[in-house]
């Protein structure tokens, strides 16, 4: 297992709350439905889900 009191650094600078961030991310299946040029991200997806399809 970990030793946590390697990690006290980090759960010490959240005390208080987060500080002010941003960031951007994007899920594969977003860009790979973005690159294609897809309707759906269904279409983008390994494994969709769907009324009729819910175990992958």
């Amino acid at each position: 297992g970990m030793n946590l009191e390697n990690l006290r650094w980090f759960t010490e600078f959240f005390r208080y709350g987060a500080p002010p961030h941003g960031g951007f991310n994007i899920g594969v299946e977003r860009l790979t439905m973005a690159m294609l040029g897809l309707g759906n991200i269904r279409e983008a997806a390994s494994f969709p889900r769907a009324p009729e399809r819910l175990l992958p």
